[in-house]
């Protein structure tokens, strides 16, 4: 029962000690053995696909895309819930990382859903190689299931292991490679290992997919992925961590450019873009809240870019009348925009005359632009849930070339996608200065992504290198390891933002 205590002692580290004071329920693995427990191999796969469910409700849902979207300034909205208001004031406050705090689900809620993910696979490996010999077969269908349960667990682990490196400062790289010494031991591992880890597990993915065409994604609602497809979504995912785990300018200028144009070389097949089911397991507040006028508005910094604004962070443009950024003290509503410079403002957002937040609030929440991009999921909760898409690969593919000297005429491909075609603007030439390139790089992420996946404005505003394009002074640019986790630890509580 060695091994057995092992895993429980495992998972209670990456379940209990992570959930801390969370009331998660853990079923005791000591009441029977691993083998009674995965008595039929297909077990071992259903526990695996199960985790994806798990990792986007640790990411996707309320927390922490709610606060960071807003502080993010791709939506804006003063009210309280899931720290919105918290996030959004300005002057900027420090991250309130404290045991008592009303809204700690911002780092519980991802800290412990990334780490259960991490936990389960563990486990799960370890019985396959254990109990099974490393290989699965079905008994009542003779079929192997050892490359989808290896391809799977690798995706899983590329997954829990780049989002805590996209959002906590340190945390867990935990695989079924440490020994029992080494677990009994874990630490924190600084983010750019975590990036590192979560590649090089996408990576192995990829080549196992490669290897084995019949191994599948297949419990993500709508995106049913094999072979050449699967490897790469693998690939290219592994890219995005690997461009938004950047927290500077300077870290963005010092990343492996060259090996994110290796792993975009072949494209996504489509969009990665999860079904919603209604509202049970795979939904996005995001795209609920998101898009209802009365709790939430397009963010006026891009509302100001889109009419022709600049969208500095520490400036007044008032240099268009229609759209000022930031928003006016003691002004409820401005003019419609009837003809924008940027004609996806008509048709991503609609206006609504006056504001429903609170001016005591503070007047910069204040927008008039309803967001409509994605408006028939409201209805019933049901169609694609953008996360990632083709269109934004493209742009960071186009970044990688841009930085790696490479070919600037397929870079600027990317960015004139729909920036010509939808919004109706000037193509940027592939003569143009990188600088300038760079520049429509990430105004197209702010335009095309702000309601997409996870806080992608918060993220491309920490990273970028355009300085018109970056975060308010004092904004949050990681989050701390949870004051439960440092308190069990015994380790000293910190935090990030404000004066920190």
């Amino acid at each position: 029962m060695k091994n057995n205590k092992l895993i429980f002692s495992f998972l209670l580290s990456l379940i209990m000690v992570f959930s801390s004071c969370e009331d998660l329920e853990v079923e005791d693995l000591n009441a029977a053995s691993l083998a009674d427990v995965y008595a039929n191999p297909s077990d071992i796969l259903s526990v695996v696909e199960g985790q994806y469910t798990l990792w986007w409700d640790g990411i996707q849902k309320n927390e922490p895309n709610m606060a960071l979207s807003v502080t993010g300034e791709g939506i804006s909205a003063s009210w309280g819930n899931w720290g919105m208001f918290d996030l959004g004031a300005k002057p900027r406050l420090p991250f309130n990382n404290t045991l008592a705090y009303g809204n700690r689900f911002i780092l519980t809620q991802p800290w412990i859903r990334n780490n259960q993910v991490l936990g389960a696979i563990r486990e799960a490996l370890f019985v396959l190689e254990s109990e099974f010999g490393g290989q699965l077969i079905d008994p009542e269908t003779n079929t192997d299931l050892t490359a989808n349960v290896l391809a799977n667990s690798k995706v899983l682990q590329g997954l829990a292991l780049g989002w805590n490196a996209l959002l906590f400062d340190q945390s867990y790289v935990a695989d079924e490679t440490l020994s029992e010494d080494e677990l009994a031991n874990i630490e924190f591992v600084p983010y750019p290992e975590v990036a590192a880890a979560a590649v090089q597990k996408f990576e192995e993915a990829a080549a196992i997919f490669e290897s084995n065409p019949s191994a599948e994604i297949s419990q993500i609602p709508g995106q049913v992925m094999s072979g050449a497809e699967a490897a790469a979504f693998c690939r290219n995912y592994a890219a995005m961590i690997l461009a938004y785990s950047a927290r500077t300018s300077a870290e963005t200028e010092a990343l492996d450019w060259a090996k994110i144009v290796s792993l975009t070389n072949t494209p996504m097949v489509k969009d990665f873009s999860p079904n919603g089911d209604g509202g049970f397991s795979w939904w996005s507040r995001l795209l609920i809240q998101g898009q209802l006028s009365l709790w939430s508005r397009m963010s006026q910094r891009i509302v100001n870019m889109m009419e022709g604004g600049t969208g500095g962070p520490t400036t007044v443009d008032t240099q268009t009348t229609t759209a000022p950024y930031p928003w006016p003290e003691n002004t409820n509503t401005l003019p419609a925009i009837t003809n924008p410079v940027d004609k996806r403002l008509n048709i991503y957002t609609v206006h609504v005359a006056g504001n429903t937040f609170q001016p005591a609030r503070g007047y910069h929440f204040f927008s008039n632009r309803r967001s409509i991009r994605y408006v028939d999921y409201l209805l019933q909760y049901t169609g694609p849930i953008a996360h990632l898409t083709k269109n934004e690969m493209g742009l960071i593919r186009a970044e990688a070339l841009v930085r790696t000297g490479g070919d600037k005429s397929a870079a600027v491909g990317f960015i004139n996608d729909r920036r010509v075609s939808v919004g109706e603007l000037a193509a940027v030439a592939a003569s143009a200065s990188n600088d300038q390139i760079l520049d429509a790089i990430y105004y197209e992420h702010f335009v095309e992504h702000y309601l997409d996946g996870v806080a992608k404005p918060w993220m491309n505003r920490r990273r970028t290198t355009v300085e018109r394009h970056g975060l308010i002074p004092g904004t949050v640019r990681q989050l701390p390891v949870p004051a439960s986790e440092l308190d069990l630890r015994g380790l000293p509580v910190y935090t990030f933002g404000g004066d920190n």
